[in-house]
């Protein structure tokens, strides 16, 4: 049994497709746009455009999956268009309606299942006799994020700022209706982590219908370091991946850290970025944005602990791609991290909105230096058993055992 797979841009670096394309398993791909660098006339013309739209087109395209899979919305591609204009949610909200929409008219014409990321399924599974209607959870269930986020503004006056520019804040009370009715609609869900699952049995779903499947990293690409030993009075050098704002628990990981001597913080920012979280801190901070990947790496092997106290993540890639470097990591519960990290064998796994958990490890690290890499080689271990390859070996067995 093949499936039509559908979701807009590079999801999860295409993974889910490329599983189903490797077993042969795969009807095609509905998206919003795919470079054909392997159409031999279109690929050659392509390698001749400037370096920098090479880079931003290669983005959108996977070796080992054929472009002769993939299906373009042209209707989503206008609605994207209108978005990177306006920057009204209403058209990334059609887009996805658009998408969904497709995926459900050449299901019915071909009589093929669809496999949809959420945000779409609603559109996909409505009125949609052909089953099994198999559902990908790649984010918490929104009700369960809304009501960790309001705990946090109601404890947090400053976090309102950036909180509220949270998807699950910028969208309608009818979007937010669709977002829960997909699940229900769907025969089987897949989620990459045990909280995303947790999301989907508060709000009714069976344990049965849930199959959790951990996304996997390219060690190449975060390579192992061995960090040297810190001696007396070194500069203990933390890192933070991610978003600057409160629901990366930012502030947690700052009063987690303040007053202890010799400490710098390097923080990688990308995507919301409020400023107005550090104005009360006196810590060492380092902000870089939009830094290469090579620099991005160059600061994990330099650094003795990377930390993502995070509210709530639906994995939190982060955490397995710092695990890859060798770095010892801390991370909340309310991410992957509770599903890989044994708490001091292999990473530390502290809870949510504790910043006194995270000061004791960063202690422990500073006042015993060889744990650094003890742990850290662990935590590369683990790594090492999630690969791409395991995630795509997992998604297509998962699948071929619905027929």
């Amino acid at each position: 049994m093949k499936y039509i797979v559908v979701h807009a841009g590079r999801r999860d670096d295409y993974q889910v497709a490329l599983a189903l394309a490797d077993r042969d398993l795969l009807k095609c791909l509905i998206t919003d746009f795919y470079t054909p660098f392997d159409i031999i006339i279109i690929g050659t013309f392509l390698k001749l455009l400037p370096g920098s739209i090479q880079s931003k087109l290669k983005k959108r395209y996977k070796e080992g999956l054929s472009s002769n899979f993939v299906v373009i919305s042209f209707l989503s591609v206008f609605y994207e268009i209108l978005f990177s204009l306006t920057q009204n949610i209403k058209y990334s909200i059609l887009k996805d309606k658009a998408l969904g929409k497709k995926a459900k008219q050449l299901s019915i014409k071909y009589n093929v299942p669809i496999l949809s990321m959420n945000t779409y399924a609603k559109y996909a599974f409505e009125e949609n006799p052909v089953n099994p209607k198999v559902l990908f959870q790649f984010h918490p269930h929104t009700t369960f994020v809304k009501n960790i986020l309001q705990e946090e503004m109601a404890l947090n006056e400053m976090s309102k700022k950036s909180l509220l520019q949270e998807y699950e804040f910028s969208v309608s009370d009818n979007v937010l209706r669709n977002l829960t009715q997909e699940i229900h609609l769907a025969d089987h869900i897949i989620c990459a982590s045990s909280v995303t699952a947790k999301s989907l049995l508060n709000e009714g779903i069976q344990a049965d219908q849930i199959k959790i499947i951990p996304y996997g990293v390219d060690t190449s690409l975060y390579p192992y370091k061995k960090r040297e030993i810190l001696g007396r009075n070194s500069t203990f050098k933390i890192i933070f991946i991610g978003s600057l704002n409160q629901r990366k628990g930012i502030t947690y990981l700052l009063d987690a850290i303040k007053g202890i001597p010799n400490i710098e913080l390097n923080i990688v920012g990308r995507g919301i970025f409020d400023n107005a979280l550090l104005s009360n801190y006196t810590i060492k901070i380092n902000i870089h944005k939009n830094i290469s990947h090579k620099d991005m790496v160059s600061l994990l092997h330099s650094s003795h602990c990377f930390v993502l106290p995070s509210l709530i993540e639906g994995f939190g890639q982060v955490i397995l791609e710092a695990m890859s470097t060798g770095i010892p990591v801390i991370a909340s519960e309310n991410t992957i991290a509770s599903d890989i990290i044994i708490d001091r064998e292999n990473g530390f796994l502290v809870p949510v909105r504790n910043s006194t958990k995270i000061r004791e490890n960063v202690e422990l690290l500073i006042e015993n230096p060889e744990l650094i890499n003890t742990i850290g080689e662990r935590g590369f271990r683990t790594s090492e058993q999630l690969t791409w390859a395991n995630f795509r070996n997992n998604i297509a067995n998962y699948t071929q055992s619905l027929n």
